[in-house]
């Protein structure tokens, strides 16, 4: 495991689209890379399997998985990454991000953590069900 910054980005000439990117360091925000505007910072302990989550979030949304450019709304983009499971921790937003769209963030954000939450209880209730079938089976053969 690595811990790294996962970046999002956006740039004039790609509107409507955001370029996840990795860092081992903290990146400044002021300091854009040709053009780019960083629009959001979050830690993470496993950078991997963060920008992998990030991926699987948006994977209908690709458009170009070498240089990790999606098709989507900043503040879905955001989203994705918070609602995620994984340990992180948000360092840092831009704060020309008006309170709309943080309120967009915010309900989109509870929206996907319900999601998650459903899909894992309902794999836990499969899963249980299997280990009773297991056991059921395992008795009866027993018997």
């Amino acid at each position: 495991m690595k811990t790294g910054y996962l970046v999002l980005e956006t740039h004039p000439d790609h509107a409507g689209m955001i370029r996840a990117r990795i860092r081992d360091e903290l990146p400044n925000t002021q300091e854009s890379e040709a053009g780019s505007e960083i629009r959001y910072i979050a830690r993470f302990d496993d950078i991997e399997a963060g920008l992998m989550h990030l991926h699987n979030q948006l994977h209908n949304r690709l458009v170009d998985l070498d240089s990790r450019l999606y098709k989507t709304e900043v503040s879905h983009a955001i989203s994705a990454v918070e609602s995620d499971d994984l340990r992180h921790q948000q360092v840092w937003i831009d704060p020309t991000i008006d309170t709309q769209t943080r309120a967009v963030i915010d309900a989109e954000t509870a929206q996907l953590k319900r999601r998650h939450a459903i899909w894992n209880r309902t794999w836990m209730i499969v899963g249980g069900f299997f280990v009773l079938l297991f056991l059921f089976l395992n008795f009866i053969s027993g018997v």
